[in-house]
């Protein structure tokens, strides 16, 4: 089988989940080659050769003609019978036709809301678009099959309810505006005019300058919140240590409005209550609230409203729910099931 991917490191705070997936798929293949963006710290396994075509943000051209440089000969003398393409909708996009020609089975895995040209460029060439959730993609067409998120559950063990703080609200994640993370910022403060011991830890990155300016400008503006000590900005941190923070707090404070995110999965698999407002989760595990939710607000007080046996009650529920659709295993298992 033949991968592309952007990263193949353990260590990386947002795709570590590529060499996740990469790994639990070579058990189910004799070889796998992987065309990356990077490779970094790797497991070693005989079966996976990796090819680095060093991409280096903010240069199209260069990126590109490496990319052509290492993946051409691959694709036309290279003995693969399958394709997958992680989240590379433009890998996908310029080199789909030719693996065509090679009649090989191709699928691009896509889960966001966002209807990149490349993706539609692409859905006219692979075999099928894989994706989380019906919703957490823009094509409507046949060719979409959702299959899950891929949550290791060995890394993402329950954490005792005892242990956790329902007043610390955490957000792991992109520090990006698409993210929502300035709602989150004032819903917390809303929130602590009836719960006045409520803390927000906000921890992530920005994925770009643009980015970068708009995150220096919350910062700026929520100086006084961070002065006055309930608010607090961190940079972002390896996948790892995901379980660690969620352990110091307590509820996982959410409001992307797109796709189904990971993070949303791997603190239901902690067993840490969510709140959230993102349409893909609640269609799938409900919300804390018995009436329909408006705000990150109501949602947060239906939850503080319920018992401790209540709520552990439905993190219970939601956690068989994760483990059933949302597994690792289950996700490597649909996908070779499409690609052998």
């Amino acid at each position: 089988m033949l991968v592309f991917n952007f990263v193949m490191d353990s260590n990386d705070p947002l795709l570590s989940h590529q060499h996740e997936a990469v790994i639990g798929l070579a058990k189910n293949f004799n070889k796998i080659i992987v065309i990356t963006g990077k490779i970094g710290e790797v497991t070693p396994n005989p079966k996976i050769q990796m090819i680095s075509t060093d991409w280096v943000q903010g240069r199209l051209l260069r990126n590109l003609l490496n990319l052509f440089y290492k993946a051409i000969p691959v694709i036309v003398r290279g003995d693969f019978n399958s394709v997958f393409f992680h989240m590379t909708d433009l890998q996908s996009a310029l080199l789909s036709p030719l693996i065509r020609l090679r009649r090989r089975r191709q699928y691009l895995w896509y889960a966001h809301t966002f209807k990149s040209k490349y993706l539609v460029f692409a859905s006219k060439w692979v075999t099928g678009v894989v994706t989380s959730t019906s919703g957490s993609c823009p094509l409507t067409a046949e060719l979409v099959l959702p299959i899950g998120q891929a949550i290791d559950e060995e890394k993402f063990r329950p954490i005792s309810f005892d242990v956790l703080d329902l007043n610390k609200l955490i957000h792991i994640g992109r520090f990006d505006k698409s993210k929502n993370i300035d709602y989150l910022v004032f819903s917390a403060e809303k929130i602590r005019r009836s719960f006045s011991e409520v803390e927000l830890t906000i921890i992530g990155s920005t994925a770009n300058k643009e980015s970068r300016n708009w995150a220096d400008n919350l910062i700026s503006q929520s100086r006084q919140h961070v002065n006055d000590g309930w608010l607090r900005f961190q940079e972002s941190i390896p996948r790892e240590e995901f379980p660690i923070e969620m352990a110091k707090n307590g509820c996982f404070f959410h409001y992307y409005l797109g796709s189904l995110d990971k993070t949303l999965i791997e603190a239901t698999m902690l067993c840490v209550p969510v709140v959230t407002l993102n349409p893909e989760y609640i269609g799938i595990f409900g919300t804390w609230s018995k009436n329909s939710i408006t705000d990150l607000e109501c949602e947060y007080r239906a939850l503080r409203s319920l018992s401790s046996s209540e709520i552990q009650s439905k993190l219970i529920k939601r956690l068989e729910i994760a483990r059933e659709h949302h597994s690792l295993r289950r996700w490597v298992n649909q996908l070779t099931m499409l690609l052998l």
